[in-house]
């Protein structure tokens, strides 16, 4: 078994690489660094050639809706594209718990995911989208971009984050199965995003304070609103106030 994967030195896709190598499968990393060009398609092909499974975690930097929708359009059309010209069988795509929703975020970024989605589930390739929540180690990141001249600002949303090694193994697992369509993951436990970010910066000494705004569309638009898969481990700031 051979597996492409796109966005194969980043976070999450160097983690899969890894995971699939001990399972004994083989990987083939596909980016910038690798010589493939995943917008134009260069060296593409040649990278496919024998596999049978795209794993599609690539990432942009892009917020803005022109920059993120052409990116994930693009990439993952050329992708499906060469995919189908190579005989891959199963597209595996990592997207967000939220997206699709009809009354998702408006962000650029988002709506970059709603175009990639789309994309992948209009070529021809049997797919599986793995949906997944905020990543636990990720939570002080957010809480910066939630920061202006020094205050946090956060509202009483919905969040219900996942430790990043169970999504890895969800699309190790998914990876090496038959196509499933769609499915989600999320943690164990759920919060309101003001109450952990003052608990997450305590916990690390951060006086910042941090001010509850209202909520901005929907409150429960980042958490699985039907079935979900559900991870087991804990965020690691504890006697943080559960939503109930």
């Amino acid at each position: 078994m051979k597996v492409f994967i796109a966005g194969g030195r980043g976070r999450v896709g160097s983690k899969v690489a890894t995971m699939l190598n001990v399972r004994g499968v083989e990987t083939v990393s596909g980016g910038l660094e690798d010589g493939i060009d995943l917008i134009e398609g260069s060296g593409l092909h040649e990278a496919l050639s024998g596999a049978t499974v795209i794993v599609n975690v690539v990432n942009t930097g892009r917020f803005d809706r022109e920059g993120a929708v052409e990116f994930f359009e693009r990439t993952t059309r050329t992708l499906t594209e060469a995919g189908m010209a190579t005989g891959v069988r199963h597209h595996v795509l990592l997207s967000i718990v939220g997206v699709g929703e009809g009354d998702a975020s408006d962000q650029g970024y988002y709506l970059g995911k709603v175009a990639q989605e789309r994309a992948v589930k209009a070529a021809g390739i049997p797919y599986t989208i793995v949906r997944s929540t905020q990543f636990q180690s990720y939570i002080p990141v957010l809480a910066d971009q939630h920061t202006s001249d020094g205050v946090v600002h956060a509202s009483r949303a919905l969040i219900q984050p996942v430790e990043i090694d169970e999504l890895v193994q969800l699309l190790v697992d998914v990876a090496m199965s038959d196509p499933l369509g769609e499915i989600e993951l999320a943690g164990p436990e759920q919060y309101h995003l003001d109450d952990l970010f003052r608990a997450t910066l305590a916990a690390s000494g951060d006086a910042r304070e941090v001010v509850t705004d209202e909520v901005t569309g929907p409150i429960d638009g980042l958490v699985p609103r039907g079935e979900y898969r559900q991870g087991t481990t804990l965020y690691p700031v504890r006697g943080i106030p559960l939503a109930s």
